[in-house]
């Protein structure tokens, strides 16, 4: 008999398989590529006072970004920073006081 739990399992199989035809066509572009990635986002709510950003751009092993936000004394704390093989993980501080208008 030919039931609903058979065409699920139908149905996963060939879903597998076509996966698997998939990663297997295309290799190069899952596995061993560099890792290759921008973002950027930020937050400004001010009923709470969160403020804060961030950008990361990876190459391959090279990452550099920077993130700031809003310390609870009123500056605001912008860090820059790099990371790769050699050096590894690296960031500079700094603090700067926010104007208020």
């Amino acid at each position: 008999a030919y039931d609903l739990e058979s065409r699920v399992y139908n149905s996963n199989l060939f879903a597998m398989n076509v996966l698997a035809g998939i990663i297997a066509s295309h290799p190069d572009e899952l596995i061993g590529s560099p890792a290759q990635y921008e973002f950027h986002y930020s937050v400004h709510d001010s009923h709470t006072g969160d403020v804060k950003d961030q950008f990361e751009h990876r190459r391959g092993e090279y990452v550099t970004g920077r993130y700031s936000l809003v310390d609870p004394d009123g500056h605001r704390r912008i860090v820059d920073y790099t990371a790769d093989p050699l050096l590894g993980f690296n960031a500079q501080v700094r603090r700067e006081p926010i104007s208020r208008y």
